[in-house]
């Protein structure tokens, strides 16, 4: 059977459709790679959560665990870029990215499957589950929910750590509940721990983390062997457009390089997420 090769027209004509519809092969897929190599700089969108990801009050400048990892893929690109940051609300960050009004959604987000619909996200850079905190070099032994049995627990209002407390709380031995106990605030957590007043508390574990860097006269502790009660549901990872497939295979080799030499490690203790483990750990 003959094939019918196209004329020199036809390849032409089938050229320019691909590329009006994106489908020329490398020009779109090298796009914010080659856009931040051209400019020097990369515009990331953030809540402004310490220690994640901020902006810092006294230099203006990308602040937090997560740019300093952005610094060092684009170091180890050979990249000579600077950190833009665009602060916003929470949910004006998938919209930012979608719209191109930022290149890269530079905050702590749970991979989920409808956003996965809209943006293309990173491998997972750390999880960020509730942590047990506890008096410094626990003392009640506490390493888990159903430890707290016969004892008090707390947290802060409008978060599902008071409902996991009362859950764990239903299942203890008759006569020895958990004492939960509900706070305004998460300083208000901190504080009753570091008096004495509390004898654990679920909250966030970034959060505690920092806190305890932030303030070394608090006197707890996050439980280093505490397992969350579903840290596979809280992976976290950076996310582009969706044309933007080769930053995604960029980033995910050398972080991949960053977790195996211990610098992700570093850069989380830096920071005051440790033990680094139990963030970049499922």
């Amino acid at each position: 059977m003959r094939i019918r090769l196209p004329s020199a027209g036809q390849f032409l004509s089938a050229v320019l459709l691909c590329a009006a519809i994106g489908l020329t092969p490398a020009a779109r897929a090298e796009s914010l790679l080659n856009k931040v190599k051209d400019k020097g700089v990369i515009v990331i969108g953030t809540s402004n959560d310490p220690p994640l990801s901020h902006i810092d009050p006294a230099t203006k400048q990308a602040a937090g665990v997560l740019p300093d990892v952005l610094r060092e893929f684009l170091s180890r690109q050979g990249i000579k870029a600077r950190i833009e940051v665009v602060a916003m609300p929470f949910a004006s960050l998938i919209p930012a990215v979608q719209s191109n009004r930022i290149d890269l959604m530079g905050d702590a987000m749970y991979i989920r499957p409808e956003r996965q619909k809209v943006m293309d996200f990173t491998d997972v850079i750390f999880f960020n589950p509730e942590s047990l905190d506890v008096a410094k070099g626990n003392p009640l032994k506490l390493h888990a929910l159903s430890d707290l049995c016969g004892h008090s627990g707390g947290s802060y209002q409008g978060t599902v750590y008071i409902d996991m407390l009362k859950k764990a709380s239903a299942a203890c031995p008759a006569g020895k509940p958990i004492d939960v106990k509900q706070y305004p605030t998460i300083q208000n957590v901190f504080a009753d721990l570091s008096a004495g007043r509390l004898d654990a508390g679920v909250v966030d574990g970034t959060l505690s983390a920092y806190a305890v860097r932030q303030n070394p006269s608090l006197s707890f502790e996050l439980v280093a062997d505490y397992k969350p009660e579903d840290k596979l549901d809280t992976a976290c990872a950076f996310a582009v457009n969706k044309e933007d497939t080769s930053f995604i295979a960029a980033f995910n080799k050398v972080y991949a390089q960053m977790r195996s030499d211990g610098t992700a490690a570093k850069l989380f203790e830096k920071w005051g997420l440790s033990p680094s483990a139990f963030f970049l750990n499922p």
